[in-house]
């Protein structure tokens, strides 16, 4: 019974019987569950009801303890829906005998021990419970039992019923219209209404029992209007209603509900008990509303869970009005505010037009309009905003920043409060700085704010330096000849948040060409993650050196931090300290004797660690030969302009023999460079791609192919020729603009673990499917199939499978922007390939399963549609 709710107690053919309303999942509704199942605990008064109930099944005459019991079990239930059995005559109950009349010679009614009177004659034991089930039978059984209703009426004071209502229960009995007693009891009902109600009335009713004094009479005001009796799910909603909000805060939703139509009134009582909505006041329900309903069922949800929390009719609808004027969506329960204001409609309404069609995500304007009412003041500060002055693309960049003013989970609104008093500080600054900067960089000067503002650990904990000094780089690097992207930020943020004023003067001061080659280094969004996580540890590690670097290395000091930032934070703090530790770097190695610095040149120069000294002093030092003083001290100064390279270097060296490990890897391949850094990346795939690689390196590059889970795969599938399918085909074509193009499948694992990579989608290194490009190289049922120009560059690529089914699954064509010329080409190869292994193609935008062999997990984004742009 804990998820049933009791409504009334029917009387049934069959016997007494609960009437609950269910609230678990698929069996929600009513239920008629018979009684004697139930507990006491479950239903109060059960025990008593039945043992009423079970009295009148043997009553013996028309007496006041039949009245009794049955007034009982009129009092505590409600009506059945059979029909009178066939035949049900007049019960003629008789009333008991007269007791022997006393005289003066017997005063003890007989005549003595020896004599036996006759017995008197005894009314007959009768089951009274069918006259019961019916209104007209009901009547009859009555009759007979009227002249004991005082003594009735005194019992079942006794046993705990109102007095008050009780002689309501008398004068229903004495009306000669003969009123329902039930609803005289309950509702104070005496006129004749009460025969003709339906009985939904009267079973909704019986949750009014307990509200206010003319609950019932309201509900009744309600008939003809409230389809309660013509819609089995308006009375199970309003049931509903009633038990979870009670009768006196229900009933007024009911009039509400009455005002609606039919098919709405349903979907209004469902929403009301639906989770999430706080119960409140239906005078607060505006049927204006109603007209934003029928656009999206899931509002009327938002509106009153809205309501519930507090919130103004006007406000809400101003939210709405919004949403309905752009045609979104979106929901507004999403974005509820703690308290309401004032929502310029107008300058919304104005700044979702100017933004790029795009760019109009469904979150933008629930979130200004939720920050209108959460922040005081906000809605002057949107009008006092040229939005027509920026780019689209700014704009839309502006109310990213702005919105993350309620992204955020805070403990309270007082320190939400404390952020946008630090958001008005800077708009104005913002602002000016945009009015300075080219249309082609107002994105990126505002998305470099919102990343070293209010984005990070500690978002809008904004230091007095970190505005100007962001201000001061974005009015660096916010213009030609940078890009129009803003990932500069991610890398140079230990640098710009540093509460040294020095590093920060530094930086800020740095040669234009370290910035630009920062940000050709920073053009991927995935490896540009990595290389803001590997310059935290740098700068934590080493100030000096990044900045150092910095000015005089950048593209070592991008490429070491990328690298580095392939470790996880446990394993790179450590390898940082005993970096720290290298000959190299704990001393200056340019102020040694010649015969050392050779000896630690030829020691730690190798793998990629280059040598800064110039050839002819390198060249004398390896033949053992004595340079004049003045070549020899010319030679060391040209070295140590290279002292922060070589460092740099030596790093890098240590990163890569951390990632190496075991694996007899050659690490100035970039193939395995690259395959080392996803190795350590990937969580899933993780320990079969390492197996694999281990092998790769051994030397054996057929592991895949000869690995027993992938003869059982091609056992498995017969159709498919062995060769044909890791062969493939090989297909030259002219691609205007790029010439001579090949397409073929890829034969080295390396080569093919980079398809993400050397295309920049998700599926590269640190992207978040990674795991997938793992897949790829590890399961016989994945290729990769390259297209490269004459130079032998990867211009775009495509992942053929065969599907359970023995379907070639060509999937998407990348990159995004590859050019419908290319992707034709593609085509033919799919459809070239698909006759060759005598395969059916799949077309898309179906998913054909695909098994994963040895590998735990894959993306599968679904076939291509074929010949349709990527």
């Amino acid at each position: 019974m804990s998820h049933v709710r009791l409504i009334c107690i029917l009387r049934e053919p069959e016997g007494l019987m609960a009437l609950a309303l269910s609230e678990k999942g698929e069996d929600a509704g009513l239920l008629r569950l018979p009684l004697h199942t139930l507990s006491e605990n479950e239903v109060p008064g059960r025990t008593a009801l039945l043992g009423a109930w079970e009295s009148l099944a043997r009553a013996r005459g028309a007496t006041a303890e039949t009245l009794t019991r049955v007034l009982q079990v009129l009092l505590t239930t409600e009506p059945g829906d059979g029909t009178p059995p066939p035949g049900l005559e007049h019960p003629w109950l008789e009333p008991p005998p007269a007791p022997h009349r006393r005289t003066a010679a017997h005063p003890r009614g007989y005549r003595g021990t020896l004599h036996q009177p006759p017995k008197r004659p005894q009314p007959e034991a009768l089951d009274v419970r069918p006259h019961l089930l019916h209104r007209r039978t009901l009547g009859a059984l009555l009759e007979p039992l009227r002249p004991h209703v005082t003594e009735a009426v005194r019992q079942l004071e006794e046993e705990g019923y109102s007095r008050e209502r009780l002689e309501r229960v008398a004068v229903a009995l004495a009306s000669p219209a003969r009123a329902d007693v039930a609803l005289a009891y309950h509702h104070g009902l005496l006129d004749t209404r009460g025969a003709e109600l339906p009985a939904s009335f009267i079973r909704l009713g019986a949750l009014l029992s307990r509200g206010p004094e003319r609950g019932f009479s309201r509900l009744l005001a309600l008939r003809g209007r409230l389809a309660i009796d013509t819609d089995p799910a308006v009375l199970t909603a309003a049931a509903r209603l009633l038990l979870r909000w009670g009768p006196e805060q229900g009933l007024p939703w009911l009039e509400v509900a009455a005002q609606l139509g039919p098919e709405t009134q349903v979907e209004l009582l469902t929403e009301l008990v639906k989770p999430g909505v706080t119960p409140f006041s239906a005078d607060r329900y505006d049927l204006q509303f109603e007209a934003f309903a029928t656009r999206r069922a899931s509002w009327r949800w938002d509106y009153l869970r809205g309501l519930g929390a507090g919130l103004p009719s006007d406000y809400l609808l101003s939210g709405f009005r919004l949403l309905a004027a752009h045609g979104l969506d979106a929901s507004l329960s999403m974005h509820l505010p703690s308290a309401a204001g004032p929502v310029p409609e107008e300058c919304l309404d104005a700044l979702f037009v100017h933004l790029l069609p795009e760019t109009r995500g469904h979150w933008a304007l629930p979130s200004l309009w939720s920050l209108c009412g959460e922040l005081p003041g906000f809605a002057e500060l949107l009008t006092s905003v040229p939005w027509m002055s920026l780019t689209p693309e700014a704009a839309y960049a502006l109310v990213t920043l702005l919105s993350t003013l309620g992204w955020y989970s805070l403990e309270g609104r007082p320190e939400r409060l404390r952020w946008w008093s630090m958001a008005r500080r800077l708009l104005p600054a913002l602002l000016e700085q945009l009015s300075r900067t080219p249309a082609s960089h107002q994105r990126r000067c505002v998305e470099m704010m919102c990343r070293l503002v209010a984005n990070g650990e500690s978002p809008w904990e904004v230091s007095s330096y970190l505005v100007p000094t962001s201000l001061a780089l974005a009015g660096r690097v916010c213009r030609p000849p940078f890009s129009g992207d803003n990932r500069l930020a991610y890398v140079l943020e230990a640098l710009v948040k540093h509460p040294d004023p020095r590093v920060r003067e530094r930086l800020l001061a740095a040669p234009e060409r370290s910035f630009l080659r920062f940000d050709e280094c920073c053009a991927r969004e995935d490896l540009a993650t990595l290389a803001g996580k590997g310059m935290e540890w740098l700068v934590e590690h080493d100030v000096g050196l990044v900045l150092d670097a910095f000015e005089s290395c950048p593209e070592t000091l991008a490429r070491t931090a990328r690298l580095l930032g392939t470790l996880w934070r446990h394993e790179a703090l450590p390898l940082l300290a005993e970096f720290a530790r290298h000959p190299l770097v704990r001393e200056d190695p340019f102020q040694l004797p010649p015969e050392q610095l050779a000896v630690l040149l030829r020691e730690h120069c190798v793998g990629g660690v280059e040598s800064p000294l110039p050839r002819k002093a390198r060249l004398a030092l390896e033949e053992g030969r004595e340079l004049p003083p003045g070549q020899w001290a010319r030679a060391l100064r040209v070295a140590s302009t290279q002292r922060t390279r070589l460092r740099l270097q030596v790093l890098a060296r240590r990163v890569l023999e951390r990632l190496r490990g075991r694996m007899q890897a050659d690490t100035k391949d970039e193939r395995v460079r690259h395959a080392l850094q996803m190795a350590n990346l990937v969580h899933d795939n993780r320990r079969a791609l390492r197996r694999l690689l281990a092998r790769y390196f051994e030397g054996e590059r057929d592991f895949i192919e000869h690995h027993p889970v992938s003869r059982a795969w091609f056992a498995r599938h017969p159709r498919v020729e062995r060769e044909s399918w890791l062969k493939g085909v090989v297909l030259r074509r002219e691609v205007p603009g790029l010439g001579e193009v090949t397409l073929s499948l890829e034969q080295d694992a390396l080569e093919a673990l980079r398809l993400g990579t050397h295309v920049g989608s998700c599926l590269g290194l640190n992207g978040i499917c990674d795991y997938s490009a793992a897949a790829v190289v590890l399961d016989i049922n994945k290729r990769v199939l390259y297209a490269r120009d004459s130079r032998g560059r990867v211009v775009a690529r495509q992942l053929l499978a065969i599907s359970d089914d023995d379907k070639l699954v060509p999937f998407k064509v990348y990159p995004e922007s590859c050019p419908q010329a290319l992707q034709s080409v593609f085509l033919d190869y799919d459809l070239a390939f698909a006759e060759t292994l005598g395969l059916p193609l799949s077309d898309g935008p179906e998913e054909p399963e695909v098994e994963n062999v040895l590998s735990s997990c894959f993306w599968h984004d679904g076939a291509w549609e074929l010949g349709a742009p990527g």
